[in-house]
């Protein structure tokens, strides 16, 4: 399937939901793209069937939550049931996100969480019944995200020179 080309609207969108997709209303990124609110809710709606959109996930911290048990844990499992796999490993209790990478081996990334050292070592129980071969765990302390500002890099560079 060939995707559209994202235009300078889609890609102003798109950088202003990464930036704050909770407090980036259509009405303000209407006057920062240059469009009405209604045709932002339209292109939005619109990235979303085309599937450039999966969703909008806040960044947890998880310490500040009682769940002090923070893992990012690399795997390798077989490259024709991976696509499989990645679903079925969704389901086990503390796994909180995956990544699925395009290499031979440490071709899934997992984040999984727990309140206890004996939640996570459940987790990993089940992941390993699964068939997941666990390559590496690292303990998380914190996560930074940033939007891609190619998407609406002449939209911050106006603001600054307005501010």
């Amino acid at each position: 399937m060939v995707s559209e080309e994202l235009d300078s609207v889609d890609k102003g969108i798109l950088y202003l939901l990464q930036q704050n997709a909770r407090r980036n209303t259509t009405e303000d990124m209407a006057e920062k793209v240059g469009v009405s609110s209604s045709t932002v809710a339209n292109r939005i709606s619109d990235l979303e069937e085309r599937g450039v959109i999966l969703g909008y996930h806040p960044i947890i911290k998880y310490s500040e939550t009682g769940l002090g048990h923070h893992l990012l844990v690399t795997a390798t499992v077989p490259l024709r049931d991976r696509e499989k796999m990645a679903d079925d490993v969704m389901e086990v209790t503390g796994v909180v996100s995956i990544r699925e990478l395009l290499t031979n081996n440490e071709n899934l990334s997992l984040e999984v969480v727990g309140r206890t050292s004996k939640d996570v070592e459940d987790a990993l129980e089940s992941l390993d019944s699964l068939g997941v071969d666990i390559e590496r765990m690292e303990m998380m302390k914190q996560e930074r995200t940033n939007p891609y500002n190619h998407f609406g890099e002449e939209f911050v560079d106006e603001e600054e020179d307005a501010g």
